[in-house]
């Protein structure tokens, strides 16, 4: 993936964690979604005492994109300071529905590191599988 595309989309990650709110884990996340035609879509995570109610970055993004009609997804960051943000089970799956390509790059304030969709979710469920 293009070094500018991938310094945006971490500089709005980044940007983003900025606004999580993670009282529990002390750990705060931000992501930034990019479509196919070329909007950008940011979110943090949320968490929530009742843990089942706790929205991860990449959820929030999605969820963004989604709800301004973006459903084709071409790439993500997701981006902590100090730990590896990899993305979820739940996540990847959520990636999946809405790319069978794309992109995803996670980074910390150390390292990068990037990854198709399907190497992070080898075996995923499919729409044509229902």
């Amino acid at each position: 993936m293009d070094e500018m595309v991938v310094s945006k989309l971490l500089e709005k990650a980044k940007d983003c964690s900025q606004n999580a709110y993670c009282p529990y884990s002390s750990v705060p996340i931000g992501a930034c979604v990019l479509t196919q035609n070329g909007m950008l879509f940011g979110g943090c995570n949320i968490e929530n005492v009742a843990f089942e109610c706790c929205s991860g970055a990449v959820e929030v993004a999605l969820q963004k994109a989604v709800s301004e009609g973006c459903t084709n997804i071409t790439a993500l960051a997701i981006y902590s300071e100090e730990v590896m943000p990899l993305p979820s089970g739940k996540e990847r799956q959520l990636i999946k529905e809405f790319s069978n390509r794309a992109t995803i790059v996670c980074a910390n304030k150390d390292e990068v590191l990037q990854f198709t969709i399907n190497e992070l979710l080898p075996f995923a469920k499919e729409q044509s599988d229902i």
